[in-house]
């Protein structure tokens, strides 16, 4: 009966289990026998698949299948070939395989027949050959039942069987083209192995989670040839993800600004968009044109809030406020009314004495009066150099524990440290005093040397 492709691709591969006690034990033989037989134990060992989807990084044209055969009779001097051949199995497409020649030098009893197999022309189907040794050349057979070796060669693929769960949901549902790239992706062709922790039973959340990041990464990184058939799943936005800027993104940064994982996720949910199949016809959709202009504004609001929050992390590193511009930097509009934090110096949660020197100049902190600040010194520095943490220009000496004064020089007259905390008071000052009394803020009048 002809054998199925679930027969021969998952029931051959337990076969062992099953015949762990069906053996093809050699019959004596006699000082003048000259025999060659394959080295099996099992009569299972003699029914072998191959599947060329357990080799699909490298994506190879053939594979090599190694036989191992031993002689029988006693060892002679000089070397002696050994006669290999093929023949088609009755039912089944014949598998194009290449034996190579084997020849035992004198002493030699054991060696790898080596096969060569061409990949299958069709998916989904079983190829089979038998390979047998002939009893011609210089070795003869040499026990019966050991002189065959029948070979099934397919390639198949199978839904693995850890595919539920979280590999389901980041990862999104198996099909064979997402099976293919995540093998090639990884470079391993058995990648679901990592995602499964056998002893424990669960699924390893870390890795399946870095594969989707990975994954979104390398499929949206440059424009395709073809469109994109893997649906790999982009994760929501308080799933915090490590995504790096799609091909086209820089199209339309005008109105999404500068890239952030997050708003990537944001913004791909609020067009509807939930993998790397469709995301990027989205985007350039007339839907996707609509909500940028409807959220451009929203989205820069996002960036500078974003900024203030990372300047605000920023400050307990030490790095001088020059440097804050290559980590994040997005230019303020004036008309735009922002959502703005208190800085770092003027919070000053860990006591280094810099909120009593804020507040002699600036007085208490509220949004409002923060966010006019900004906008002043904007104005007067230009808003394409205008760093905002360089109002209040101190630095973490991290090798003694305190602060210091900033040396970076800022303005239009490249002032630092509190040379520049003063010049941003008198400018903020001034600019506040000429407001109606009804709009001014409490900024203290400071006596400047």
């Amino acid at each position: 009966m002809k054998k199925s492709i679930q027969y021969i691709v998952w029931l051959l591969c337990l076969a062992n289990v099953f015949v762990a006690c069906e053996t093809n034990e050699p019959d004596f033989f006699d000082k003048n026998a000259n025999g060659a037989y394959f080295d099996y134990e099992y009569a299972a060992d003699f029914d072998k698949v191959l599947n060329f989807s357990d080799y699909i990084v490298g994506d190879p044209d053939t594979v090599q299948v190694v036989l191992k055969v031993k002689l029988l009779g006693y060892l002679v001097d000089q070397e002696r070939k050994l006669s290999v051949k093929t023949k088609e199995i009755e039912g089944y497409m014949p598998a194009d395989v290449v034996v190579d020649e084997v020849v035992f030098a004198g002493k030699e009893y054991e060696k790898n027949v080596s096969i060569r197999v061409k990949r299958p022309e069709l998916q989904d189907s079983i190829y089979a050959i038998c390979i047998y040794l002939d009893g011609s050349g210089d070795l003869g057979t040499g026990i019966s039942g050991k002189d065959e070796i029948n070979l099934f060669v397919t390639e198949s693929y199978e839904k693995p069987a850890i595919w539920f769960s979280h590999v389901d949901t980041y990862l999104g549902s198996w099909n064979k083209e997402k099976h293919i790239f995540l093998a090639k992706h990884t470079g391993n062709n058995s990648f679901y192995l990592n995602l499964y922790d056998n002893k424990s039973g669960m699924h390893i959340f870390d890795s399946i989670t870095a594969l989707n990041v990975s994954s979104v990464n390398a499929l949206l990184a440059n424009e395709p040839q073809e469109p994109i058939v893997v649906d790999i799943p982009i994760l929501a936005e308080t799933e915090h993800p490590d995504y790096t800027v799609p091909y086209f993104w820089k199209e339309y940064e005008a109105q999404l600004g500068v890239f952030r994982a997050n708003k990537f996720c944001r913004f791909t949910t609020m067009l509807g968009g939930s993998n790397t199949r469709d995301v990027a016809a989205l985007y350039a959709s007339e839907s996707g044109a609509k909500k940028m202009e409807e959220e451009a504004d929203n989205l820069h609001k996002d960036d500078v809030l974003y900024m203030l929050n990372e300047y605000y992390k920023c400050a307990m590193q030490g790095y001088p406020i020059s440097e804050y511009r290559d980590i994040f930097w997005v230019e303020l509009r004036n008309n735009v009314n922002y959502n703005v934090r208190i800085p770092f110096w003027w919070e000053d949660p860990e006591n280094f004495g810099t909120r009593d020197i804020v507040k002699r100049y600036f007085g208490e902190y509220s949004d409002d009066k923060y966010q006019f600040m900004l906008k002043t010194m904007m104005k007067d520095d230009g808003s394409e150099n205008f760093i905002t943490e360089s109002i209040l220009p101190f630095i973490y000496d991290i090798e003694n524990n305190c602060y210091t004064w900033d040396k970076s020089l800022f303005g239009v007259k490249q002032l630092s440290g509190e040379e520049r905390l003063k010049e941003c008071y008198r400018v903020i000052k001034a600019a506040n005093d000429k407001r109606p009394d009804s709009r001014k803020y409490d900024i203290p009048e400071v006596e400047l040397d």
